[in-house]
């Protein structure tokens, strides 16, 4: 783990908290600094800063959590201008040799700068038992969460666990290098010992903080549900999980608490609100968001969107109304070029009362070409230009429901509730198609659906297909015969749940020889 010893040593003498711009900080690098950690005030600027890291891997989240998802094409449809990324990752074209990421993501930064946080909050007698409490619920679900992505990508990772550079500074090259863990079990029981640690440092205050643009303990319920019902879903290190029915109460208990603390907006669209981003930001229905504002930061999505200077005559949308030849999304110079495309097949899913449909899309139709743009994180019109500040969820109600619907298939009960209380929010009540309970593969599939219509863009879809599971508690990743779900061929690909680690890692780290994922090459 030499090349992250490396990438900590980069950022020691970088100040991270650039978001908090009324820090009174000397030049000195802050770890050792004398007049750092010293104040409550410090303590929250430096909280700002890690959340402002955590917004600078918004597209890694994406990347992670969705490109891989079956939902994406891997050449464009629309003939606007269109150079489309990532297409080897997205038709599963991932090795050692250009396995799509690199470097563990990137995550090990912001891990490092977490376990610092950790370690001067702990010993920082200037705070009160409640507010250092607090802080350290954000610290260790921000941390989990960093390394539920990881675990997710990658099964086995290195578990750093201190600000090694402070607390014990490596006095050889081989000190610096960090192995994997022994077991994914050890991976993720660090997880869940992280996450725990979290929600019972909120000592049950549900306080949020700049409306929901900060980690809190409902932030942690929702990754709890998540590690409890992977753990009791996914296989681990080869193995079909042993305590799956002790998670699953886990993570139901933990949801249905986080359920009974918010409510869902009256309409899918309410929940983003892109014509008034002030008004939406941490409504009811969010639970922990990256914050995006006009001026500060802007989020991807304008790579989802066409150039102003393509010409849309002849278009007609899913009514047969014309399209406006002009700059129909009024992205007035906010767009660049098509750089991600969803498939057609996706917005055909949608029902036709189904209002989630033309919040998340515009489609293009022209004789045989039917092509979409994404419009759920459109952005804002100020001054002139659409700026792409929407808030990024990370968490928000309608997921707590569906996954609360998921947790309760896996019991053998009826996940019927949960699914229709987010089919009549997208439908309307008189129209929504009422949900019947059946087998478990066709309520997993049905909730699997339901996902699939409601966190477009949201980076879910990968883990939704690794995790939810047919009849024969195989994930859906494998289901070949179902349009737009398997998208991995298990006779020969079935390694691939895993991403490869990058060859510039294994060759900088000698804890990594012969320690490739299975099924890469240099295994």
């Amino acid at each position: 783990m030499k090349k992250i010893y490396r990438s900590i040593l980069s950022i020691v003498l970088i100040l991270t908290f650039s978001a908090c711009q009324k820090l009174d900080l000397t030049p000195e690098d802050y770890f050792a600094s004398e007049s750092f950690w010293k104040t409550t005030s410090q303590v929250d600027g430096a909280m700002v800063g890690l959340h402002n890291q955590l917004r600078g891997f918004q597209f890694t989240i994406f990347t992670l959590g969705e490109l891989r998802g079956g939902t994406l094409r891997e050449g464009t449809s629309f003939t606007g201008t269109a150079s489309l990324n990532s297409a080897a990752v997205i038709r599963q074209d991932i090795r050692e040799s250009s396995p799509g990421i690199s470097d563990w993501a990137g995550f090990y930064g912001p891990i490092f700068q977490v376990n610092n946080f950790i370690f001067q909050v702990e010993k920082a007698d200037y705070l009160s038992a409640a507010d250092k409490s607090y802080y350290l619920g954000q610290a260790y679900g921000l941390r989990a969460y960093y390394y539920f992505q990881l675990y997710r990508t990658y099964g086995r990772v290195p578990l750093a666990l201190e600000p090694k550079v402070i607390t014990n500074t490596p006095s050889t090259s081989k000190d610096a290098y960090l192995a994997r863990a022994k077991t994914e079990k050890e991976t993720l029981d660090f997880i869940k010992s992280d996450v725990n640690k979290s929600v019972s440092s909120f000592a049950a205050n549900y306080t949020t903080k700049f409306q929901k643009a900060q980690w809190s303990l409902a932030a942690s319920q929702m990754l709890q549900t998540e590690v409890y019902l992977w753990s009791a879903k996914v296989k681990i290190d080869g193995s079909a999980p042993t305590t799956t029915a002790a998670d699953l109460a886990t993570a139901r208990t933990v949801v249905e608490q986080v359920i009974g603390k918010f409510s869902l907006q009256p309409s899918f669209a309410n929940v983003f609100n892109s014509a008034a981003v002030a008004a939406s930001r941490g409504n009811n229905e969010i639970i922990f968001a990256l914050r995006y504002q006009q001026g500060e930061a802007t989020n991807n999505y304008g790579q989802f969107i066409y150039a102003i200077t393509d010409p849309l005559s002849g278009y007609v949308d899913d009514k047969g109304v014309a399209i406006p030849s002009s700059d129909p999304l009024q992205v007035a110079g906010g767009g660049t070029i098509i750089r991600y495309e969803y498939k057609y097949e996706l917005y055909s899913k949608y029902g036709t009362t189904d209002t989630r449909a033309n919040v998340t899309f515009l489609n293009f139709n022209k004789g045989t070409v039917k092509a979409l743009n994404l419009r759920k994180f459109l952005g804002t019109f100020i001054e002139g230009a659409r700026s792409f500040s929407d808030d990024f969820p990370i968490y928000r109600l309608a997921e707590a429901y569906l996954l609360l619907a998921e947790i309760k298939n896996k019991q053998g009960e009826s996940p019927a509730t949960e699914i229709n209380t987010i089919r009549v929010r997208a439908h309307g009540a008189a129209a929504a198609p009422i949900f019947i309970s059946g087998s478990f593969e066709q309520n997993e599939l049905a909730i699997f659906e339901e996902r699939g219509k409601e966190f477009v863009a949201e980076g879910k879809r990968w883990y939704d297909l690794r995790r939810m599971q047919d009849g024969s508690a195989e994930p859906l990743v494998f289901r070949k015969d179902l349009p737009l779900v398997g998208v991995l061929d298990k006779g020969t690909e079935a390694h691939k749940v895993l991403w490869p680690i990058d060859r510039s890692t294994l060759a900088s780290d000698e804890t990594l020889k012969n320690d490739q994922n299975t099924g890469y090459p240099g295994t």
